[in-house]
């Protein structure tokens, strides 16, 4: 038997309420309410962009010609969605926040430094070739 989710017909001070007791009571975590915010935003974007291709076929409705094929409305109802943010691995961004401190360290010294502290990447890694280019800036 399939069970049913019941509504809860609750004001915006009353949900407001309820939400702090369940975040003081930790039954619900801060991450879960802001990611559920989030899925809120993305699902009511979606539907606006969904209403706006609604009425932009509506209103060419009337305009076009039925001859013109048998559906007129899907002919120009173009909607553009903005892409995803795509998620990287800790492991990735802590590489990029190193290579970030590597070109921020290498950028205040000479040509010949920069050899010199590329050559030490190469060998004892991105640590060590950060310590020895802040060294040489100084």
């Amino acid at each position: 038997m399939v069970k049913r989710r019941r509504s809860l017909a609750l004001s915006g001070e009353q949900a407001r309420h309820a939400l702090a007791v369940l975040l003081h009571d930790g039954k619900l975590a801060v991450g879960e309410v802001q990611n559920a915010l989030k899925r809120h935003k993305h699902l009511v974007t979606d539907l606006r962009f969904r209403l706006a291709a609604l009425e932009e076929g509506a209103g060419k409705v009337g305009k076009r010609v039925l001859k013109d094929g048998p559906f007129p409305m899907a002919l120009k109802t173009r909607v553009t969605k903005r892409r995803r943010k795509r998620r990287i691995s800790a492991a990735t961004r802590k590489m990029y926040q190193q290579q970030g401190r590597y070109m921020a360290a290498v950028r205040n010294i000479s040509k010949e430094a920069r050899a010199k502290v590329k050559a030490i990447r190469e060998k004892s890694g991105i640590r060590a070739a950060i310590a020895a280019a802040k060294k040489m800036a100084r």
